[in-house]
């Protein structure tokens, strides 16, 4: 049966703001995906105290959560984020029960024209969808029976195996050197941005597409950068020397592999 989802679109396309439930350790929309479409989805809601009740749910299930306001002049954001995490419907609560709405109802897919490397990759859904679902799961405090294990590690081969089909961009700060810099030149006036996690290890920032990348390039005005485009059998010979290991999309899903991981995971699940 076809239902009609029209008059939520409209009350969507005017709500003053929304709130989104987020996975707390991932550090994007919590995604679930349902079990009778197979549709990756996230749920909105227009008011605070409905995501904090259906927050209840997933929380007795120890996954970790929080909500995030999106004002009207914010979800545009919110979009581009749901398109490059490869999400398909969101499941609206607006005080009843929730209403699907497909993504591509509500706004069209990015569009990064001009970028400034043809080789960056714009958007890597696969990747990021898998990822995120893994760290979901992944970082669930929880005692696993044997099914959930092996749930755990079918999720680990599909991130890892998107992973080494990947194309990552590496940053630079090439503030200090002089002229053009070319992609692989190596000079003293070269900087790596590292970034420190509670524990005092230091990881070297990689973004899985350009949205990723513009997060960092927006906190960092005024640094010069260069850019590397690298797959992944090139990554282990990117890291900087002193860091512990790589922290892909740091403003997103957040994932830590040191140098040795990404060997062990090449040998565990590279293709033939």
């Amino acid at each position: 049966m076809t239902i009609d989802n029209s008059f939520m679109i409209k009350k969507f396309q005017k709500f003053d703001s929304v709130f989104v439930l987020f996975s707390a350790v991932a550090n994007v929309p919590f995604i679930e995906c349902d079990d009778q479409t197979y549709d990756d989805q996230v749920y909105v809601f227009s008011d605070e105290k409905d995501l904090q009740r259906y927050a209840q749910i997933y929380t007795k299930e120890k996954y970790a959560l929080k909500g995030v306001n999106y004002p009207r002049a914010q979800l545009s954001k919110l979009f581009e984020q749901l398109y490059c995490l490869g999400v398909d419907t969101l499941q609206v609560v607006d005080g009843g029960a929730p209403v699907t709405v497909k993504l591509a109802d509500l706004a069209e897919p990015p569009a990064y024209p001009n970028l400034p490397n043809p080789e960056i990759p714009t958007m890597n859904p696969e990747l990021q969808l898998s990822a995120a679902y893994f760290m979901q799961e992944l970082r669930r405090p929880v005692e696993r029976d044997t099914k959930e294990k092996k749930r755990l590690r079918e999720l680990e081969e599909e991130m890892a195996v998107n992973l080494m089909r990947s194309k990552f961009i590496v940053v630079f700060d090439i503030t200090q050197v002089k002229g053009k810099w070319k992609p692989g030149e190596k000079t003293n006036k070269l900087r790596i941005p590292l970034v420190k996690n509670k524990s005092g290890k230091t990881f070297q920032p990689v973004y899985t597409d350009f949205s990723e990348f513009r997060r960092f390039s927006e906190k960092n005005r005024g640094m010069r950068m260069g850019i590397q485009v690298v797959d992944y059998d090139l990554l282990a010979k990117m890291l900087a020397k002193g860091a512990d290991g790589f922290v892909f999309n740091p403003g997103g899903f957040n994932m830590v592999l040191s140098r040795g991981q990404l060997e062990r995971m090449k040998e565990r699940y590279g293709e033939n």
